[in-house]
C-alpha cells in the first residue's frame, strides 16, 4: 500500500489511491477465496464419488481420502496465505491426488471412480484458474495446468459415459473454464471500478476547492467589512461620534492591514480594525475585551459590560466568540439610533453566553437574511463556524436584543 505522510491540500488525492489499493487487495483476497471454495467443492465431490461401492478397494480408498484431506488443506493454505508459492502447492498436491486415485481405481475406472478423478482435475485442481489471469507467468501457469491435469484425466480414462459431453477431456476442461472465466470477470472488472473511484475522487476534490473557494470569499467579506468599510461608514458619515486620533487610529491600521494584504500575508483577526498578520502569543480574556471596550469608548457610543469576565472557551474559539460580539456593538451605535448600548456575559459551564440590548429604532428580524451582508457574515455565520447560535429579537421602535450562545 502506498505509503503518505501529512494532512495537507493532497488529503483528498491521497484517500483516493488509499481506497484503490485496499480494493486492489480486496480483490485479491476475493479471487483466492472463491479459488478455495471451488476448490472444497472438487474435494468434497470426490470424496463422495469415493464412497459409493466399487469405486476403489477398502485399503486403497484410506490413501484416497489422505490426500483428499492434503487438497483440502492446500486450499486453506492458499486462501490464508495468498501467494503464488501456495497456487504451485495446491497444483502439486492435486497432481498426487490424482495419481493416487488413479492408481486405486484401476486401468478401467468405474464410472464413480471417474467422477471422483473429473472433479479433482477439473475442480480440486482447476480452482487455481481464478487467480491465475492476472499477468502472463500466470496465464503460461494456466494453460500448463489445464494440460497436464486434461491430459492426465484422459490417460486414467476418466469417461463417465460414451457420449463425448461425458468424456474426461470435456467435464474437466469445464471445470477449468468456470473457474477461469471467473478470475477474468474479476481482474477485467478492477481497472472499471478504478476508474470510477478516481472520477469520484476527483469530482469530491473540485467540490472541496470550490467550497474552500466560497468559504474564503466568505472570510474576505467579513474582514473587509469589518476594517476598511466600517472606517470609510465613518468617514460618509463625517465620523460622528467619533474623535479625531480614533479616527486616525482605525485608517492607520486599515492602511497597515491592506498593505500587508497586499504583500501576501493572511491574516488572523483578533479585533476589529485590528488584525494579527505575524505570529504572536494568545491574547488573554481580559485584553481582548478591554480592547473591545478601548474601542467603543471614543465612539460617541456608552457600553455597559455585565455578568462574568472569565468565559471557558479556548483562544480560536474565544476570538470568533469576542468578534461577533463587536460586531453587535457596531451595529448598536451605526443604526441604532441611541448612545448606550448593554452587554451581559455569561458562563454556565456548559453554554457561553453573549447578550446585547439596545433601547434604539428597532427593526425586522426577517429583514436581516436578505440584506444585512454585514450581520450575515460577521455575527451569524461567525458564530455558527464555532458551534454557536443567533438569536435576534426586535420590531420596529422596541429596541434590539441579540443573543450569541456558543456550546463549551
Amino acid at each position: 500500500m502506498s505509503g503518505w505522510r501529512g494532512d495537507d491540500a493532497s488529503e483528498p488525492v491521497r484517500r483516493q489511491f488509499e481506497s484503490i489499493d485496499r480494493f486492489s487487495i480486496q480483490q485479491s483476497r476475493l479471487a483466492y477465496r472463491m479459488a478455495r471454495s471451488f476448490g472444497f467443492t472438487g474435494v468434497l465431490g470426490a470424496a463422495i464419488a469415493l464412497l459409493i461401492p466399487g469405486a476403489v478397494d477398502g485399503a486403497a480408498l484410506v490413501w484416497c481420502y489422505l490426500t483428499l484431506a492434503l487438497l483440502a488443506a492446500s486450499h486453506v493454505v492458499i486462501a490464508r496465505y495468498p501467494h503464488g508459492l501456495s497456487v504451485v502447492a495446491v497444483y502439486a498436491v492435486g497432481i498426487i491426488c490424482l495419481a493416487t486415485v488413479g492408481i486405486a481405481a484401476g486401468p478401467e475406472p468405474s464410472p464413480s471412480a471417474s467422477a471422483a478423478i473429473v472433479m479433482i482435475a477439473g475442480w480440486g485442481v482447476g480452482s487455481i484458474g481464478a487467480v491465475l489471469s492476472s499477468t502472463w507467468a500466470q496465464v503460461i501457469l494456466l494453460v500448463y495446468s489445464i494440460a497436464t491435469t486434461v491430459t492426465i484425466a484422459t490417460l486414467l480414462g476418466a469417461d463417465i459415459g460414451h457420449e463425448v459431453a461425458l468424456s474426461a477431456p470435456v467435464l474437466v476442461g469445464l471445470g477449468w473454464a468456470v473457474t477461469t472465466i471467473f478470475g477474468l470477470w474479476l481482474t477485467r472488472a478492477n481497472p472499471r471500478v478504478m476508474n470510477r473511484i478516481s472520477s469520484i475522487g476527483a469530482t469530491y476534490l473540485i467540490e472541496r476547492r470550490a467550497s474552500e473557494a466560497e468559504a474564503q470569499r466568505h472570510r474576505d467579506a467579513r474582514l473587509l467589512h469589518d476594517t476598511a468599510l466600517a472606517t470609510l461608514t465613518l468617514l460618509a458619515h463625517a465620523g460622528r461620534g467619533v474623535d479625531d486620533a480614533a479616527m486616525r487610529d482605525q485608517a492607520a491600521s486599515d492602511r497597515d492591514l491592506l498593505r500587508r494584504l497586499r504583500e501576501g500575508e493572511s491574516p488572523t483577526p483578533r479585533s476589529s480594525g485590528a488584525y494579527t498578520l505575524t505570529h504572536t502569543a494568545e491574547l488573554q480574556l481580559s485584553g481582548t475585551l478591554e480592547a473591545v471596550k478601548a474601542r467603543f469608548a471614543h465612539s460617541g457610543l456608552e457600553v455597559a459590560w455585565h455578568g462574568s469576565g472569565q468565559l471557558g472557551l479556548e483562544q480560536s474559539r474565544l476570538d470568533a466568540f469576542i468578534l461577533a460580539l463587536t460586531e453587535c456593538i457596531e451595529n448598536v451605535r451605526r443604526h441604532a439610533g441611541v448612545d448606550e448600548a448593554h452587554v451581559t456575559l455569561s458562563d454556565d459551564g456548559t453554554v457561553v453566553r453573549g447578550v446585547v440590548t439596545d433601547a434604539g429604532i428597532g427593526f425586522d428580524p426577517a429583514s436581516i437574511a436578505g440584506s444585512s451582508l454585514g450581520f450575515q457574515q460577521s455575527v451569524i455565520a461567525r458564530t455558527q463556524d464555532i458551534g454557536g447560535t443567533v438569536r435576534v429579537f426586535s420590531a420596529p421602535g422596541a429596541g434590539t436584543t441579540v443573543v450569541l450562545e456558543v456550546p463549551k
